[in-house]
């Protein structure tokens, strides 16, 4: 049995320790497995290289993907089925592996099912906001980074009193990450897209926290509407300093936890066994904390919104 693995879209901290996994649990069979660089536009291309055993094992813990990833739609591209036909053929391949977010797990993955490929996905990005699933591959190393970052601003805040302190995470256009990095972090205010505040009311709140406790922590997403007038209206309306970090790409760059460490072998194991039973199409997912194989397609919709109470058990509203 013959895989290639494909990283499609943006990168998560697991990856590496899933390919690892993935990659031993192939060899103890007699398995080969094969690696494309630069995603599905490498992958028509024929940029595939036999995995490295002992590189992989090395970077296990760390973030990235020992894989090169695209967004290029290179599937669309005319012609694409017979490219990737041809590829598989040529290099004996008989299912695909796929790390990939929503983009991947609605689109990618029923259109290699339509042209009779066998192809399994890991739903991975730090963003958790994939409706099939509970959880993705990364969200909680992302977390635990954003987390270590809130650690030296309360650091810093609290040896100078007297300012606010904002910390955007990256999200997508979802604040799923958000909040959970601001109710894990104690932050005094979650700024969501979903659900955008007042501006006359935010700066009220954070003149009050600020008053009682000597600083405030504001964890908002990428995706907040008019962070810039946020930023410059702020100060003016409160007369308090702020302090703005932005944790960006180095959040999908972290070094894997614990937690993600595990899903990631246990999701590899999973789909390596799915091959070698003969499923063909299917995602491993999680419900309930519990990881299982789900055959076929999954459904094509959006994650409901993050828990509106939980913001306003943050913002105190």
């Amino acid at each position: 049995m013959n895989t290639a693995i494909v990283v499609s879209g943006g990168d998560a901290p697991g990856i590496n320790a899933a390919i690892d996994s993935f990659t031993r649990l192939a060899a103890q069979s007699g398995d080969l497995v094969l690696g494309a660089q630069g995603g599905f536009a490498g992958l028509l291309a024929g940029q595939l290289v036999e995995i490295d055993r002992s590189l992989v094992s090395l970077l296990a813990a760390r973030g990235g993907s020992i894989l090169q990833s695209s967004r290029a739609p290179a599937l669309q591209e005319p012609k694409a089925r017979d490219r990737l036909l041809n590829v598989m053929s040529r290099h004996e391949i008989d299912n695909l592996l796929l790390f990939g977010g929503d983009g991947t797990i609605r689109h990618v993955a029923p259109l290699l099912a339509s042209w009779g490929l066998s192809c399994i996905v890991l739903p991975t990005t730090i963003d958790n906001d994939v409706a099939a699933t509970d959880y993705t591959l990364g969200h909680d190393s992302a977390c635990n980074f954003a987390l270590q970052a809130v650690a030296g601003i309360r650091a810093t805040a609290h040896a100078l009193p007297g300012r606010i302190f904002m910390l955007q995470t990256l999200g997508a256009p979802s604040g799923h990450l958000a909040l959970a990095i601001a109710y894990a972090s104690g932050a005094h205010i979650a700024l969501l897209p979903e659900y955008p505040l007042e501006l006359d009311w935010l700066a009220q709140r954070l003149t009050h926290v600020v008053a009682d406790d000597g600083q405030a922590l504001v964890v908002l997403s990428e995706a907040y509407p008019g962070i810039d007038k946020l930023l410059s209206e702020i100060p003016q309306r409160t007369g308090i300093r702020v302090r703005f970090t932005d944790l960006g790409h180095a959040q999908r760059g972290a070094d894997i936890s614990h937690w993600d460490c595990c899903v990631a072998r246990d999701m590899s194991r999973l789909a390596w066994r799915a091959f070698r039973e003969g499923t063909r199409n299917g995602a491993v997912i999680m419900r309930d904390g519990a990881l299982r194989m789900h055959q076929g397609s999954l459904p094509s919709e959006t994650k409901p919104p993050p828990d509106r109470g939980l913001v306003e058990l943050i913002n105190q509203q």
